[in-house]
């Protein structure tokens, strides 16, 4: 038995209202990488969508809401892709450019076909977009960062199955036209449906993961910038890692990189209030700053992350340092009393595994952390 169109496109508006909605509160309660500001656009994109869909079944005049839900359909994947495109960390000016142009393009061809088209009008150009977006989005998760982090794999059979399936039904939409039998069998609105709610609970899960492990180090200068409680920032750690490694190590000894996440602060703001959220990473900063060894950089690894940059006689006492430092983090946390206590995931790569690249040995570690976060056997990961 086949739903109605309306119904469908009422799942699917819960659907995607749920997905947007966990998204952009998560979105309120942490500063945000570019890429999941991104990601988040997309996701406001498709809350336009299916609301412009939902008022333009129930109204007469219907090119304007149909027009701005195939617009904002096109927006949705082209942030996708943008959001990739940021994740690598490429410049965004023309793709920008492009997205736009596209949407436009969807806009307009809405009311060049008018009213004659029917609810099909400008869904050539619509079905066309997406699928265009979508694959490019599949490709660019696979390069760089992108394909050096697993959890983009979700997003990658996200992107490429809605690619292949919106290819398809803009050819046989040309081609056959929507009357046709294999149009209404394959390419409906029912089936279109089903296959939205689940490309979105995938995609959701895949791009929250990727957002909480986002680290962003940054480019150009190599002056160094302190937050307000003096720890380097991200770019900053980056460039003094750098730094050690080509000019400053000493023979002989092991430069290793220590990351500390804890991915469930922001669960705990949800369930607690951001004030404590704010005031558990506080002090999880404040202990890795008294606990580390004096003139060691001490700095963020995102917004949920922390990263110490040490000199050792070898990688085991790199990797004690870590499991000590560890210890004394969660006695503090639990000294002060916190209504929870969240997961410290601490992670370990040293320079005699990833060579002169400090943005690998910082990448290795903070991976190492989250893969720490999740495991029953060991607190502190060493990055192979």
């Amino acid at each position: 038995m086949q739903l109605d169109a309306y119904t469908v496109n009422v799942l699917v508006s819960v659907a995607a209202l749920s997905a947007a909605v966990m998204y952009l509160l998560e979105t309120l309660l942490r500063q945000e990488s570019r890429a999941g500001q991104l990601w988040a656009v997309a996701y406001l994109f498709g809350i336009l969508t299916v609301i412009a869909y939902l008022v333009w079944m129930k109204v007469d005049e219907h090119l304007v809401p149909l027009a701005i839900g195939n617009g904002a359909l096109v927006g949705t994947v082209g942030c996708l892709w943008l959001g990739c495109l940021r994740h690598n960390a490429h410049r965004l000016l023309r793709p920008s450019m492009i997205v736009a142009a596209a949407v436009l393009i969807s806009v307009a061809a809405v009311f060049v076909e008018g009213t004659e088209a029917g609810e099909w009008a400008g869904a050539a150009a619509t079905f066309a977009g997406v699928a265009v977006f979508a694959l490019l989005g599949a490709a660019e998760s696979r390069r760089g960062r992108n394909g050096d982090t697993p959890e983009t794999i979700g997003l990658t059979v996200v992107l490429i199955v809605g690619g292949i399936y919106y290819g398809a039904r803009s050819a046989v939409f040309m081609i056959l036209g929507p009357a046709s039998d294999v149009f209404r069998a394959w390419f409906d609105a029912s089936n279109t449906g089903i296959l939205t709610i689940v490309l979105l609970i995938v995609a959701l899960v895949t791009t929250t993961t990727l957002r909480n492990n986002a680290v962003v180090f940054g480019e150009g200068s190599s002056e160094l910038s302190l937050t307000g409680d003096g720890l380097l920032t991200a770019r900053s750690f980056f460039v003094m890692v750098q730094r050690i490694i080509e000019v400053d190590r000493e023979e002989e000894r092991t430069l290793g990189v220590i990351a500390f996440r804890a991915d469930d602060l922001p669960q705990i703001g949800i369930a607690f209030g951001a004030s404590e959220q704010e005031a558990v990473m506080a002090l999880c900063r404040e202990s890795l700053r008294r606990y580390a060894p004096a003139m060691a950089p001490v700095g963020e690894l995102g917004p949920n992350g922390l990263g110490l940059a040490v000199e050792a006689e070898s990688p085991s006492a790199v990797r004690r340092l870590a499991s000590r430092i560890q210890r004394r983090m969660l006695d503090d946390l639990a000294d002060r009393g916190t209504a929870v206590i969240p997961v410290i995931g601490v992670g370990v790569a040293v320079a005699d595994t990833y060579g002169k690249d400090a943005r690998a040995l910082i990448r290795a570690a903070f991976d190492a952390a989250g893969r720490a976060t999740t495991s029953l056997d060991a607190s502190v990961v060493i990055a192979e």
